[in-house]
């Protein structure tokens, strides 16, 4: 997507004067439901204005309830990588992060990891050994052992997860052999 294409609160956070901290230049990156933007040592993820009936960030008040979620969830795992919730204000037609003005957009603000340590560079590099593979597995096994459970919490566990994975199936289904492979 060309710049000119994207919305004028995306366009003006590529600006490194949009940032409470120092930015030497902005980097963004895509997904269908988020713009994910590179700023100095920081991360900023805005969620974009769309409503895929499995999720619905379709409203600003809908964007800042599931950016909290996301801190909020996330950080149990990651508390050094998830910093808050940033407000992008919009003062005088000046946008910035964090800064003074009218709140018209949300964003997850995350402390950037090192791009050589993501796991896509570690397996090209084969890099990745047994070790760290069973560091992650214990780490997430004792995270799912030490989960919450109740009563209320079982009521949407495996007829909503089986729901939900069937709805999904359903969903892929037509991009297999196109963007997914079989396996």
């Amino acid at each position: 997507m060309s710049e000119s294409a994207l919305p004028p609160v995306i366009r003006a956070l590529l600006d490194p004067a949009a940032y409470p901290h120092p930015v030497d230049r902005v980097k963004l990156i895509q997904t269908h439901i988020s713009y994910v933007l590179l700023a100095g040592e920081h991360v900023y993820k805005v969620k974009k204005p769309v409503d895929f009936g499995f999720l619905d960030f379709s409203t600003l008040r809908k964007r800042r309830y599931y950016c909290r979620q996301e801190v909020i969830l996330n950080a149990r795992l990651c508390p050094d990588t998830y910093l808050g919730v940033s407000r992008i204000r919009d003062q005088d037609g000046r946008i910035t992060v964090d800064g003074a003005g009218k709140v018209i957009e949300y964003a997850v603000h995350m402390r950037r990891l090192p791009a050589e340590r993501m796991m896509d560079r570690l397996l090209e590099s084969a890099e990745v050994t047994d070790q760290m593979i069973r560091r992650v597995a214990d780490r997430l096994a004792r995270f799912h052992a030490d989960a919450e459970t109740s009563v209320r919490i079982a009521e949407y566990g495996d007829w909503a997860i089986r729901y939900n994975w069937r709805e999904n199936v359903q969903q892929w289904t037509p991009y297999i052999g196109r963007t997914l492979t079989p396996e």
